[in-house]
């Protein structure tokens, strides 16, 4: 029981209080997409590979704090597959969160 409350009582301060911040997310859209060639014979994987070059090309846009994929907004895939490749595009906004400086 004690191991119980230890572990509520530490969740409670890992997480955010309710209200704490918004993200902040850009207005404008980037996106990335894998090389068919050297990634294209797994759809998976060409999709890791779009998301992957989405967060470099908004790092070399805005920088760092913009480049998480899993708290972006509007977030699409769009897969093409030609003869064996796949070619898969991510397309997003870039987000921040509040406690991360520019």
């Amino acid at each position: 029981m004690k191991n119980i409350l230890l572990m509520a009582a530490l969740a409670g301060l890992v997480a955010a209080p309710a209200g704490a911040g918004a993200l902040k997310c850009l207005p404008n859209y980037y996106q990335g997409s894998n090389a068919a060639l050297l990634t294209g014979y797994n759809k998976k994987m060409a999709r890791e590979n779009a998301v992957i070059s989405w967060a470099t090309r908004v790092t070399a846009s805005v920088g760092p704090f913009y480049n998480d994929w899993k708290i972006a907004r509007n977030k699409s895939f769009s897969c093409v597959k030609k003869g064996r490749l796949y070619k898969c595009t991510a397309r997003a906004q870039a987000c921040r969160t509040p406690n991360k400086k520019k």
